[in-house]
């Protein structure tokens, strides 16, 4: 058990955070601005780290859900739809988490380029899946 949280955490983190500020960036095009912010060493509070988790799991899932889909989708109107529903599906669960998708850019690339930042959200996140996780059990 131990094993298979330690293994899509690392999963998640490795591919994730890169990911989820790629998303980010695909709907704004100030990303060159949110970069020079991470740059800055941005101060994270607590509460944003909870937000900023509580967003990222949610798009992980989204992409997850999705990128099936996208692959068989069979041509490629139908895949850029269903893109387009995943980006409106990922900016509304990011809503939804209590920041704007700016804000979770901005953290996701700080956190790509301070150790300290990482380590925080890393924490968080192996506590929200296992918090998911148990919760998903309660509901079987």
């Amino acid at each position: 058990m131990k094993l298979i949280k330690h293994t899509l955490l690392t999963a998640v983190l490795t591919t994730g955070l890169a990911s989820g500020a790629a998303i980010a960036q695909q709907q704004n095009t100030q990303a060159p601005k949110a970069q020079a912010q991470a740059q800055k060493q941005i101060q994270v509070t607590e509460k944003q780290v909870e937000n900023f988790v509580d967003a990222y799991v949610s798009v992980q899932f989204i992409g997850q859900e999705y990128q099936a889909k996208i692959q068989s989708a069979g041509d490629q109107e139908k895949a850029m739809k269903l893109q387009k529903e995943a980006r409106g599906k990922m900016e509304t669960a990011i809503a939804d988490s209590g920041m704007d998708v700016e804000k979770y850019r901005e953290i996701s690339l700080a956190a790509n380029q301070d150790k300290a930042l990482r380590s925080r959200i890393a924490k968080k996140i192996s506590a929200e899946l296992e918090s998911r996780q148990q919760a998903q059990k309660a509901d079987s």
